[in-house]
């Protein structure tokens, strides 16, 4: 697989960590410079006659330097007020969903959500959606990961996103006995799979395997999510996954494919 070279941003052309700490010292720092030099301009070449509009020049400036000071302090408190926000509503919905609070953990995982969406939540908030049943909620957001605007990035971008997501569309289908749309799923995700090697990955599929829905689920539907589980955790038995990468899903055949 080709390696796609990430294009450095301002901020990593000027640092090797460019943490928001650094980054912001460093805009604090441009900011005193820029008013420095605007009242050493001012006092030097002398662009203000008088003393006294001078001292006025002078006090606007520093109202002017405390105002933006001010502005970024804030946002700054801001910030880290809301990454600890974030932080403890993700452990919070993670801890919830162990003790099978699935709404609880839902409402968790939307409000971290919209305060930065990442991946992982997202993820997360759909699988808890499959396990409360809320299958029109969780096609709503399923449809919001692919789309992407002026204003919103696209959430899931990496191809190990992708499988999750795949996965899940698969298992939504499968629960509800709807086969068909299923293996059109686990098609896209055996080609993703294959393509970038990345077969086994970090996700828990305890909590989906311990639902009440899993539970119900018989028949080929039950052996396509068994098998589905059996191939993404890397657990899987290589006949089997032979069978599995060619279309046969269902089966539970150990003989070699012909």
């Amino acid at each position: 697989m080709a390696t796609r070279k990430v294009k450095k941003d301002f901020w990593e052309q000027l640092f090797v960590y460019p943490s928001f700490n650094i980054r912001f010292g460093f805009t604090v720092g441009l900011i005193l410079l820029f008013f420095v030099a605007i009242t050493f301009t001012i006092f030097k070449l002398k662009i203000i006659e008088g003393v006294s509009d001078q001292i006025s020049a002078l006090n606007l400036i520093v109202q002017l330097a405390l105002l933006v000071l001010g502005i970024l302090a804030a946002y700054y408190a801001l910030r880290q007020l809301v990454e600890t926000r974030f932080i403890n509503l993700d452990e919070a919905a993670t801890q919830e969903l162990k003790r099978n609070h699935y709404s609880r953990a839902i409402e968790k995982w939307r409000e971290a959500f919209y305060i930065r969406p990442e991946a992982s939540v997202f993820t997360n908030m759909c699988e808890a959606f499959l396990l409360t049943g809320d299958y029109d909620t969780f096609d709503q957001y399923a449809r919001m990961s692919e789309s992407s605007g002026f204003l919103s990035k696209r959430i899931i971008q990496e191809s190990s996103d992708q499988i999750i997501l795949l996965y899940l569309k698969a298992v939504r289908h499968l629960l509800v006995k709807n086969q068909g749309e299923a293996e059109k799923h686990i098609v896209n995700l055996v080609t993703l799979v294959k393509n970038d090697k990345l077969l086994g990955f970090q996700w828990d599929f305890m909590d989906l395997q311990r639902s009440p829905s899993y539970q119900d689920l018989s028949g080929e539907c039950k052996n396509i999510a068994e098998n589905l589980i059996a191939y993404l955790s890397k657990t899987i038995q290589p006949t089997r996954r032979e069978y599995f990468e060619k279309g046969s899903y269902a089966t539970q055949a150990v003989e070699p494919i012909v």
